[in-house]
């Protein structure tokens, strides 16, 4: 039997014809533009092409990521797209990886209270959050031995660990099935708009696109003029689900996105004190999440003050020792063993608020049928929300309107409007 890897799969792709028309064109196969393919076809749209300049996502938050899902958010909208999101990933958990195991938040006095403030949002939404005190997180996590200033915690059981990796291949597996035809190695390049519909042109990248050379193109602030178009492709409707380069990619469609990108570090240690394989997901009263990972621990923290701008180093030892061992080691004296291993840097994609924007990007002149849409922007949790926001962006975009979410709160236009979906439960 012949072995299919991904470098096989990404050459053979790379070879398929670019076709010349399509109904839709989405910028960007991470696991949003590929869960929004799968929807547009199962949906029965007949003609969807989704491209981007590296398959593989060497660089993706969709590779890059800590694997948490959750609906433990504080704004409705963000609650309801995990939930459905997470009932989804539940049904096609061997799929995807997906193991419900909880997410723990270890809470100071202060902590525990403004989290409190979203328990009535979750109970409405009939998502289990449990309210421990000191005792109780004691008796579940009893390495957690230094509570002498903990509040407690807060309990999600259905909240779990997924791999982020099988749930965008799940997605495009099942998008391919329908029909949907995944480019690599173009980038868009420009675009224009007439009666016919939207042209888009794009550049080619080369076969042999090094790790040095992703890092390098997409650390671009401007498209390359002088570079040849290679591939134009008619469409009626064209979705920046670009990611960490969703702005870059909005300027190329004609209109401006707020959103920025924003470098976070994982590190991967492990520690001999603590077998950490029976929990998920623990967000210390820090801010330091981790959890196990094939017998290691992989954790991170959101360091508010990191300058925006593609990033892609990893800080290394010292990142580790001041921002992931010294928090925990007040938490666990069994922490003070953590040995560090090894890490990555990669990118959020973040909106002014930490909400997502979805939707159809209103402040775009489009003429006749061609349309331009939007789904980006998560703040790190574009897993989380991923299948939610693939049917409902589908829905709007096939019918005019979702039934499965209401997107105006997504809306990319609102911060405009003076409008924000302000979320404060980000790690």
């Amino acid at each position: 039997m012949l072995a299919v890897t991904r470098e096989t799969m990404n050459q053979f792709e790379n070879k398929i014809d670019v076709p010349t028309r399509a109904e839709t064109v989405i910028i960007g196969a991470g696991v949003i533009g590929s869960a929004l393919a799968m929807a547009l076809a199962e949906r029965g749209s007949e003609s969807v092409v989704v491209i981007d300049p590296d398959l593989e996502g060497t660089l993706s938050s969709s590779e890059l990521n800590a694997g948490g899902v959750r609906a433990t958010f504080h704004q409705e909208l963000n609650i309801l797209a995990s939930k459905i999101s997470i009932d989804y990933f539940r049904e096609h958990a061997e799929d995807v990886g997906f193991r419900e195991v909880g997410y723990l938040w270890i809470h100071k006095e202060q902590g525990m209270q403004e989290s409190l403030r979203s328990l009535p949002k979750w109970q409405a939404a009939g998502w289990p959050v449990e309210v421990w005190d000191a005792q109780r997180l004691r008796e579940y996590a009893p390495f957690i031995d230094r509570v002498e200033n903990l509040a407690g915690a807060l309990w999600s059981p259905r909240d779990g660990l997924l791999n982020p990796n099988l749930l965008k291949l799940h997605y495009r597996n099942r998008a391919k099935a329908k029909g949907v035809r995944f480019i690599d190695r173009l980038a868009l390049s420009g675009s224009s708009a007439d009666a016919e519909g939207l042209r888009l042109d794009f550049q080619r990248m080369p076969d042999s696109f090094s790790r040095e050379d992703k890092e390098a193109f997409y650390k671009k602030e401007n498209e390359d003029e002088s570079s040849a178009v290679s591939h134009s492709i008619r469409a009626e409707k064209v979705v920046n689900a670009a990611g960490p380069w969703a702005a870059r990619v909005a300027k190329i469609l004609g209109y401006e996105s707020p959103s920025f990108n924003v470098r976070r570090q994982i590190s991967l240690f492990d520690c001999r004190e603590v077998d950490l394989s029976p929990y998920g997901m623990i967000i210390d009263p820090s801010g330091v999440y981790f959890h196990p990972e094939a017998g290691y621990i992989l954790g991170g923290v959101a360091e508010r003050d990191t300058p925006a701008g593609p990033n892609f180093h990893y800080d290394g030892e010292a990142y580790f020792q001041e921002k992931i061992w010294m928090p925990l080691s007040e938490t666990s004296s069994k922490f003070e063993a953590l040995r560090h291993l090894s890490g990555w840097g990669g990118l959020y994609e973040v909106s002014p608020d930490e909400s997502a924007i979805v939707g159809m990007a209103k402040t775009v002149q489009g003429f006749g049928k061609a349309r331009v849409f939007e789904s980006h922007s998560y703040s790190g949790h574009g897993v989380m929300h991923s299948y939610a926001c693939g049917v409902a962006l589908a829905e709007q975009i096939l019918e005019g309107k979702s039934s499965t979410l209401d997107l105006e709160p997504f809306s990319g236009d609102r911060f405009a409007r003076g409008l924000r979906l302000e979320e404060t439960a980000v790690i």
